[in-house]
């Protein structure tokens, strides 16, 4: 009886590990990607920016283990100044809080050039927020959020 009993808890036990994988000893990899929308020229296209290495993944995001994407409109002012500030479109619904937090607060947080003039620069940018639990394959995680931010944010 004490044997049966022990042989179900020990199945039940390696089950419940693969239906639920221990990510504790795991360190997640995050990217995010950055694109502007170049309209100077007849069909506007998203041009890829550098990585962001002086940007932080959003906590909410990073505890909720959740990836997205928001696209923004925005002005910036001859001083640098950030007005106008819109959340044109995020993805996934789940996520929706966190991903716009986090896109208003690098945008916010860019360090934008003063510039001489008066004319005011209207920008649209796309942020893709990525995670994944397999650091040792950093390039495919890259990769793989390059793949995602070429995909409608919806």
């Amino acid at each position: 009886m004490y044997k049966s009993l022990l042989a179900l808890t020990l199945t039940c036990a390696s089950i419940s590990s693969f239906a639920n994988p221990d990510l504790s000893r795991k360190f997640p990899f995050v990217d995010i990607q950055a694109q502007v929308l170049d309209t100077t020229t007849d069909k506007p296209s998203w041009q890829r920016l550098p990585p962001m290495s002086h940007v932080q993944y959003p906590t909410g995001l990073l505890n909720r283990q959740g990836s997205g994407c928001a696209i923004v409109n925005f002005q910036v002012t001859p001083q640098g100044d950030v007005k106008n500030l819109n959340i044109e479109n995020s993805a996934p619904k789940r996520f929706s809080k966190d991903v716009r937090k986090a896109a208003r607060q690098i945008v916010r947080d860019w360090h934008w050039p003063e510039r001489k003039g008066e004319q005011v620069i209207e920008l649209t940018m796309r942020f893709d927020y990525c995670l994944t639990h397999d650091f040792d394959k950093k390039s495919e995680a890259v990769a793989m959020c390059v793949e995602h931010s070429e995909q409608a944010c919806e």
